[in-house]
C-alpha cells in the first residue's frame, strides 16, 4: 500500500515532464517552421526582385525614349510607355518599379544652384541653405580657406567631431550627413529627388511634381504640364510655350540616357528593394553599364 501511495506522484510527475517537453518541442517547431516560412518568402521576394529589374534592363535596352518615358514594343505588336518621372509602375500585384531619367533629377556635385531651389522647398530657411552649400563647398575642396557660412577642419575639431572634411568630391550621397550641423530632416525631404550621378543638361519634363512646384513657383503652370504629361503629350515645345524657358545646351527637353531603377517586391511580409542606376550606351561593345547598385 505504501508503494501504490508513491507510484501516484511518481507517474503524475513523469507524465507532466513529458507534457512539457512535449509543449516545449511543439513551441521549438513552431518557431523553426515561422523562420523557415520567413527565410523562404525573403528568398521569393529577391528572387521577384532580381527578376523585375531584368525585365526593366531588357525592356529599357529594347525601347525607345520619349521626352517623358521609355516606348515599350509588346509581343503583340502593340506598346505601352513606362514614366521616367519616379510615378510607380506595376509589373503585377507584388512587383512595383519606379524609373527616373537622371536629367530630372539634382546632383549635388554638379548642380549646387538647383540643389538650393529644391531645398528652398522644405522648412529650410535661406541662411540655413546658404550654410549648407558653403559647407558643402568646403568638404569638397582641396584648400583650407572658409566660406563665409561654411567649415574647414578646425571647425570640425572645435565642434568635437572625430572627422575633418574630405576635400574631395563627395563619392555618395549619404556623405552629405557628415556635413558639420547638417538637418537629416532636411535631407530625407529631398532624398528622393537626389542623385549623385548628374547629367550633362536638364529635363524640365521628367522632373518630379514637387521639383516643377519649386522651380517654377506657378502653380497654374505646373497642373497644365502634368496633365499634359499624364496623357503623353508634353514635348519640349509646348514646355517652352507655356513657361518661356527656352531651350539651350543645359536645358534641353529629352532624357539623358541615365535611368534610376528601383524595383521593390514582397511575398506576403518580406520586402526586398533593388536600387540601380544604369547607363544605356546602345553600342555593340557596351548596351549599358551599371553605375551605382544599393539592396
Amino acid at each position: 500500500m505504501n508503494q501504490k501511495g508513491y507510484a501516484l506522484p511518481v507517474v503524475m510527475a513523469i507524465s507532466m515532464i513529458i507534457v512539457i517537453m512535449t509543449l516545449s518541442i511543439a513551441f521549438s517547431t513552431r518557431q523553426k517552421i515561422a523562420m523557415i516560412s520567413e527565410l523562404k518568402d525573403q528568398g521569393q521576394a529577391r528572387l521577384k526582385s532580381y527578376s523585375a529589374l531584368n525585365e526593366v534592363l531588357y525592356n529599357m535596352l529594347t525601347s525607345n525614349f520619349t521626352p517623358t518615358g521609355i516606348k515599350i514594343y509588346l509581343p503583340d505588336g502593340k506598346w505601352k510607355i513606362w514614366n521616367l518621372y519616379g510615378e510607380p509602375i506595376a509589373l503585377d500585384d507584388s512587383v512595383s518599379v519606379k524609373l527616373r531619367d537622371v536629367a530630372g533629377m539634382v546632383s549635388p556635385v554638379t548642380q549646387p544652384g538647383y540643389l538650393a531651389a529644391l531645398l528652398s522647398g522644405t522648412s529650410a530657411s535661406t541662411a540655413g541653405i546658404n550654410s549648407f552649400l558653403d559647407k558643402l563647398a568646403d568638404w569638397q575642396d582641396a584648400d583650407d580657406l572658409k566660406r563665409l557660412n561654411g567649415a574647414e577642419a578646425w571647425d570640425y575639431q572645435a565642434a568635437g567631431y572625430s572627422y575633418t572634411p574630405r576635400n574631395f568630391y563627395i563619392q555618395t550621397i549619404d556623405e552629405i550627413r557628415l556635413i558639420k550641423d547638417f538637418d537629416d530632416s532636411l535631407f530625407d525631404a529631398v532624398r528622393g529627388d537626389i542623385v549623385y550621378w548628374g547629367s550633362d543638361h536638364v529635363n524640365y519634363l521628367t522632373m518630379s511634381d514637387k521639383m516643377l512646384h519649386v522651380l517654377l513657383k506657378n502653380d497654374k503652370t505646373v497642373d497644365a504640364l502634368l496633365k499634359m504629361r499624364g496623357d503623353h503629350v508634353l514635348t519640349g515645345d509646348y514646355f517652352s510655350a507655356l513657361t518661356g524657358i527656352p531651350r539651350t545646351e543645359m536645358v534641353f527637353p529629352a532624357p539623358s540616357g541615365f535611368i534610376r531603377i528601383e524595383v521593390t517586391a514582397r511575398q506576403n511580409e518580406a520586402v526586398d528593394t533593388i536600387g540601380v542606376v544604369v547607363a544605356k550606351r546602345e553600342t555593340h561593345t557596351q548596351p549599358y553599364m551599371v553605375l551605382e547598385w544599393n539592396r
